[in-house]
C-alpha cells in the first residue's frame, strides 16, 4: 500500500514538472511528511535523508513549473464537500488546480450512512466522480486489495478491498503488485486494469525505488 501511495506522489510529481498546479489531499500521512515524500522525488535523495539538504530542495522546486499544495484531512471526519470547499478556497485565491490527488478516498466520511460499509464507499466514489465531472478536473486515488489480491502476481479488478462497483465507477484503473522478490529486488509490476477511454489488459515491469519513490515503468 506505501509504494501506491509513491505512485501517486510521482503522478503529482511529474504533473508539476510540466507546469500544472497539483493539490494533494492526504487523510493517513501528515502534510509534512507528504512534503518530504515530494521533496525526495524531485531531487531523487532518500525521503529519510532530504531534510539534510535544503539546498538541493530549494534549487529542485525553483526549476518546477507548476505549484502544489498540500492539505491534510482527519480521516473518517472529511467527507468529498471539505474537499470540494477547499478547491474553491484555493480557486478564489488564484489557484485553480489541474489535478486533483486524494490518498486515499475509501477513508472520506459518507454523506450516506448505512450498516453495509460497501454501501457508503460506493456512495464516496460516486459523489468523487462527480466532483470530477463538475470541476472538469481528474482525481486520482489509491485503495487496497483484498487478501487473494495481495497474493497475485498480476492484480485484476476483482480484488478491490471494500467494493468492487470501484471498478465499475472508475474510468482509469491500474493496479502495482509486488510479491517478497519484488520487495527484495526493487521491481513490480503495472496493470491497465480499465481504461475507459482506451485499450487495458496491459502489463508493463516496474523498476520502484521505495527510499526516494523513483518509479520507472
Amino acid at each position: 500500500f506505501p509504494v501506491t501511495i509513491w505512485m501517486l506522489t510521482n503522478m503529482g510529481a511529474q504533473a508539476i514538472k510540466e507546469g500544472k498546479n497539483v493539490c494533494h489531499y492526504t487523510l493517513e500521512l501528515s502534510e509534512d511528511y507528504m512534503g518530504k515524500r515530494y521533496d525526495a522525488i524531485f531531487t531523487k535523495i532518500s525521503v529519510q535523508e532530504v531534510h539534510q539538504h535544503r539546498k538541493e530542495v530549494e534549487d529542485a522546486i525553483a526549476e518546477l513549473k507548476g505549484k502544489l499544495i498540500i492539505k491534510e484531512f482527519p480521516m473518517g471526519k472529511a467527507s468529498i464537500s471539505s474537499i470540494e470547499s477547499h478547491i474553491q478556497k484555493c480557486t478564489d485565491l488564484g489557484y485553480r488546480p489541474d489535478l486533483i490527488i486524494i490518498d486515499y478516498v475509501d477513508l472520506l466520511k459518507s454523506k450516506r450512512k448505512s450498516v453495509d460499509k460497501k454501501d457508503e464507499i460506493d456512495d464516496v466514489y460516486i459523489s468523487t466522480k462527480g466532483l470530477a465531472r463538475e470541476l472538469k478536473i481528474p482525481i486520482w486515488t489509491v485503495s487496497q486489495v483484498n487478501r487473494a489480491g495481495a497474493k497475485d502476481g498480476i492484480i485484476e479488478g476483482d480484488k478491490a478491498a471494500g467494493s468492487y462497483n470501484k471498478m465499475m465507477i472508475a474510468d482509469f484503473a491500474i493496479s502495482l503488485s509486488r510479491k517478497r522478490q519484488d520487495k527484495v529486488n526493487g521491481t513490480g509490476r503495472v496493470h491497465i486494469m480499465k481504461n475507459r477511454y482506451g485499450i487495458d489488459g496491459m502489463t508493463y515491469p516496474a523498476i520502484i525505488n521505495t527510499s526516494n519513490g523513483e518509479i520507472i515503468v
